[in-house]
């Protein structure tokens, strides 16, 4: 099978999205990764560290003022020097409060605001990836890396990170205190925090792992979910609910295990650093004991000594919460990734010099297609022109390559070799925007958004937004296609949901039909456009299809005959040839007596 190296690429990287967990970079190249999130919330962000320095110097100024309070006044009996000590503590302390204050509104609002600009950016990702991405991966996973893991994040700016950082110069300045106050107490007193600073290193990656089996686990059973509840008319007219219900039963199961695991993961460190804490105050007591008696050491500095452990130690306790929700963040930033480093293997390309037959509007060369993770080429070495304003029936078994072909035709596939040209061009060199001013695509199953059917008539029109009701309708029956109106009751504005429920099938066609007519495209493919429509709405179609300009083409793939009769051109697809079947009689022949689809 002939396939092209960099889609090969791009495929691959697109079919893992799903992969088991892999230990990613160490925290270091994390922080660096994630740090351009912040670009643009710079100012809140040295403001909120700013907050945090002070509300961690106010803590840390605290055990020395007591200390020395005991020392000079409470032993003493100088009752004045305690109000004045206590005064400037609790100055102290307001000052902190202010600074929590500030530094708590100011990572609110970068943690939103970091949530808003990372879903629009995985949103718009999403938006540029090519067909395959989506058929390749689950919607309802997809939506739990917009929603839930981008939350998981938000968490960390919005309250972890300032408090993970304020931590540790809590930590490094009681470190410093207790040193300076007493080197050989000071050294055994952070005795258990080497220990604890192993323990974690070895076990992070482990934890994070977990979280990320945990985050998987959670988007598979969205997926369950969106799969059920977006079939749900189908699973009960088939009467399988309790299928849906088993499958649900799995991955809820598979959730639970793995949220458990994920769970017991993070919750190890919050006793191993209680116990270094506990530790570290028995050695800090009886050590300190020992120095009074040997009178190296007074009671105030003992004192102070305990409350620099606390001021140590709780941080670190601390940190095991803040770790173990740090390294959920990392994860889900893991699999955020994933879609953002993620480039379209659809690029447009720059126009080049190999052209077509200047009066084809459309020319297969030599294409050769199949799916990614498919056993089959789907078309091979297919070559055919379209002219303009001819009509072309594509006629095949189930399964022939019809609906594929007329993909090919829209590019919402490229081939896996060959050229598609449309106008003498190849098709990648048309933005988006270009070809889809060029080529309408009803399909045999589309889609309805929310609002009402002037909303989704005037999707992909914007030019007419600023029409008025009565101005669109004009418009619509200048196209010929207003008429259809008369179908719904409250016409124009008719509401419509995407699950279409309000509507019937042939009417969601009938609304797709004006959505493309309306573009005026060159080319118009409808692909079994008419299968869900009545007779009678057939022909009126119909009438409006011949009153279409003389210069659009039109594809018509259905299995109907009287559909395809007045075709100029019928071309026969099955086993990934495509053969110009001639007559409509030499066609139906071809149907009953071609070969199967290999």
């Amino acid at each position: 099978m002939i396939r092209n190296e960099a889609l090969r690429t791009t495929n691959y990287t697109l079919a893992s999205l799903n992969s088991g967990p892999q230990i990613s970079a160490p925290v270091g190249a994390a922080l660096k990764r994630m740090a351009p999130l912040l670009k643009d919330e710079k100012g809140l962000v040295a403001l909120a560290f700013a907050g945090m320095l002070i509300t961690s110097a106010s803590s840390l100024l605290g055990p020395a003022i007591i200390g020395r309070t005991v020392d000079l006044y409470i032993r003493t009996g100088d009752f004045r020097g305690v109000l004045v000590s206590a005064a400037i503590l609790l100055g102290v302390y307001l000052c902190g409060l202010v600074a929590s204050y500030v530094q708590t509104r100011a990572m609110g609002t970068v943690g939103r605001a970091v949530l808003f600009n990372l879903r629009n950016s995985l949103f718009t990702k999403l938006q540029s990836l090519p067909l395959a991405f989506f058929n390749l991966n689950k919607a309802g996973d997809l939506i739990s890396r917009i929603n839930n893991d981008t939350d998981k994040l938000n968490m960390v700016f919005a309250q972890s990170l300032v408090q993970l950082v304020g931590n540790l110069f809590m930590m490094a300045g009681a470190a410093i205190f207790l040193l300076a106050l007493n080197l050989r107490l000071g050294v055994a007193a952070l005795l258990p925090a080497i220990g604890v600073l192993i323990f974690t290193k070895a076990i992070s990656g482990w934890v994070k792992n977990k979280n990320l089996k945990s985050l998987q686990s959670l988007g598979g059973m969205s997926a369950e979910i969106q799969e059920s509840l977006g079939n749900f008319k189908v699973i009960v007219a088939f009467n399988r609910l309790d299928y849906f219900r088993e499958k649900f039963k799995e991955a809820n199961e598979t959730n639970f295990t793995a949220s458990l695991a994920g769970g017991i993961a993070s919750g190890v460190f919050m006793p191993v650093y209680g116990l270094a804490f506990n530790v570290a105050q028995l050695i800090v007591l009886a050590y300190g004991l020992y120095l009074i008696a040997a009178g190296a050491l007074t009671v105030g500095l003992l004192i102070g000594f305990l409350l620099y452990v606390n001021s140590f130690y709780m941080p670190l306790r601390q940190l095991a919460a803040l770790w173990s929700s740090f390294q959920l963040a990392l994860a889900a930033f893991d699999r955020i990734s994933e879609v953002l480093v993620l480039e379209s293997n659809m690029p447009i390309l720059p126009e080049s010099r190999e052209r077509s037959e200047p009066a084809a509007l459309l020319e297969f060369k030599n294409v050769r297609f199949s799916y990614i993770g498919g056993s089959q080429e789907v078309l091979r070495n297919a070559t055919f022109r379209l002219q303009r304003g001819k009509t072309y029936a594509l006629v095949g078994p189930t399964g022939g390559g019809k609906t594929t072909t007329a993909s090919l035709m829209a590019r919402l596939y490229d081939p896996v070799a060959g050229r598609v040209f449309l106008n003498g061009r190849d098709i990648r060199s048309y933005s988006p925007e270009e070809r889809a001013n060029k080529i309408g695509f009803i399909l045999q199953e589309p889609f309805m958004f929310t609002g009402t059917i002037r909303d989704n008539v005037l999707y992909g029109n914007d030019e007419f937004r600023k029409y008025s009701d009565d101005q669109l309708v004009a418009l619509l029956t200048e196209r010929n296609v207003g008429g259809l109106l008369s179908r719904f009751e409250q016409g124009i504005q008719t509401k419509v949901t995407s699950t279409g429920d309000a509507i019937s099938l042939g009417q969601k066609q009938i609304i797709a039909f004006m959505r493309a007519v309306l573009r005026d495209p060159e080319i118009l493919i409808l692909d079994e456009a008419t299968a869900n429509i009545d007779t009678v709405t057939e022909q009126q179609l119909g009438e409006i299809l011949d009153k279409l300009p003389a210069s659009t083409t039109k594809v018509i793939i259905a299995h109907r005959l009287n559909t395809i009769a007045n075709a100029d051109e019928i071309l026969f697809i099955n086993a990934g040839e495509i053969t110009p079947a001639g007559s409509m009689e030499h066609a139906l022949d071809m149907l009953m007596h071609g070969k199967r689809v290999s």
